[in-house]
């Protein structure tokens, strides 16, 4: 059913990346590559948020993070890696965690501008891979993360590819236009009793730049969910938004959108509709010390339990730099994914804070030492405590 469209798209993308050495042949390029070699030793009494007894585990972690990236004036290519090896002391198998990134940007003009990503990911779901959740989505992420707190804690193996394309026009110094598309495919090769399925969307964007201070615009974004195995839980969603970013202050600055998304389910005797508030804030302050963001998001999209749910989350980031080689930092949230859309069920709540301190030895070596909890309501409550120290190197010229 979305063969046709993923497809499409891996033309794009294919189009795109193989037009990648014309774009830079006016511009003298600089290629930089490296790579990150990292040791953790960590604790939790559930790192799986299992509702049994004798859960604690102490795990070691080597992981090596490889990347090399060709830049111009006006485009970037970077290819990068990342991959763990985790073994507990105790009632977990040992585990392989591999992901791999390819993220493109180019100015073709003045006016045009193109961005393309294709990512790979394949891990088995600790808490420890839970962390970004509350973290505002980056703009430099040429291909959008997408978490779903369905699958935190969840003792099996997932896999995840995902691709984007986009497209920015121009039309003059304050006004623009972007035309995106994305999609995605959430496979569990061990099974387990978890839902698998695939993402495409598309978008169109429009922002104005009102003053110095403020940018205004609208964006509205159609997406196609299909679960694997059963037309059971299919959803079109569509979301407009009105979006937003405002300088408050010269460390302040507020951004996001707000809008609705009206989901259309299969539920297997016909369509069920319904229509939410959905929406995206960020209000940051940055300084020479000090980074603090506070963001929250809601918005209807696939989960891997029940089918597509409106998941609503409020989170904080913090970190402070005490000197030239200390750092503090925090984060922390709550998120609650709703009750599914395809039948009548009850919301799964998701909340966890870490803080950490980083040294940094010298411009290679760096060191950290980290704790945290994670509670979770999915299949009964469950919660756990963690604390990791490790260590970071850096060969090349990252």
């Amino acid at each position: 059913m979305i063969r046709g469209p993923i497809e499409s798209l891996a033309r794009v993308i294919a189009t795109a990346l193989a037009a990648m050495p014309f774009f830079g042949l006016a511009a003298r390029a600089e290629t930089v590559s490296g790579i990150g070699v990292a040791g953790n030793l960590e604790y939790s009494n559930n790192p799986f948020l299992l509702s049994a007894s004798n859960t604690e585990a102490v795990r070691a972690r080597i992981s090596l993070s490889p990347f090399v990236e060709e830049r111009t004036a006006r485009s970037s290519l970077r290819v990068s890696g990342d991959a763990s090896f985790s073994a507990y002391n105790r009632s977990y198998r040992d585990a392989v965690d591999l992901g791999a990134q390819v993220g493109y940007n180019n100015r073709l003009s003045r006016q045009f501008s193109i961005r393309a990503g294709l990512s790979l990911n394949s891990s088995i779901n600790s808490i420890y891979n839970s962390n970004p959740i509350f973290e505002a989505p980056s703009p430099t992420n040429v291909v959008p993360k997408v978490i779903d707190i369905t699958v935190i804690g969840f003792q099996q193996r997932s896999t995840n590819a995902a691709a984007s394309t986009g497209l920015t026009y121009s039309v003059d110094d304050k006004n623009s236009i972007s035309i995106g598309y994305n999609a995605s495919v959430l496979r569990f090769p061990q099974g387990g009793g978890r839902n698998e399925y695939s993402n495409v969307s598309q978008n169109v964007s429009y922002s104005r730049v009102i003053n110095s201070r403020t940018t205004l615009g609208a964006s509205v974004s159609v997406s196609r969910v299909n679960y694997f195995g059963t037309s059971l839980g299919d959803a079109r969603i569509i979301s407009p938004t009105i979006d937003g970013t405002f300088r408050l202050a010269a460390n302040w600055t507020l951004s996001g959108g707000v809008g609705f998304s009206t989901s259309r389910v299969d539920i297997g005797f016909g369509k069920r509709t319904s229509t939410d508030l959905s929406g995206n804030l960020s209000l940051c302050r940055n300084d020479t010390r000090t980074n603090l963001c506070f963001n929250g998001s809601r918005a209807a999209a696939a989960s891997s339990f029940d089918g597509v749910r409106t998941t609503t989350t409020a989170g904080i980031t913090y970190s402070y730099r005490i000197n030239a080689r200390d750092t503090l930092s925090a984060s922390g949230g709550y998120s609650r994914s709703g009750a599914p859309k395809l039948l009548v069920g009850t919301p799964n709540d998701y909340s966890s804070a870490t803080t950490s301190f980083s040294r940094r030895f010298s411009n290679r070596m760096t060191g950290q030492i980290t704790g945290g909890f994670s509670r979770s309501n999915l299949q009964g409550t469950r919660s756990t405590a963690y604390g990791s120290i490790g260590i970071n190197y850096s060969f090349g010229n990252q």
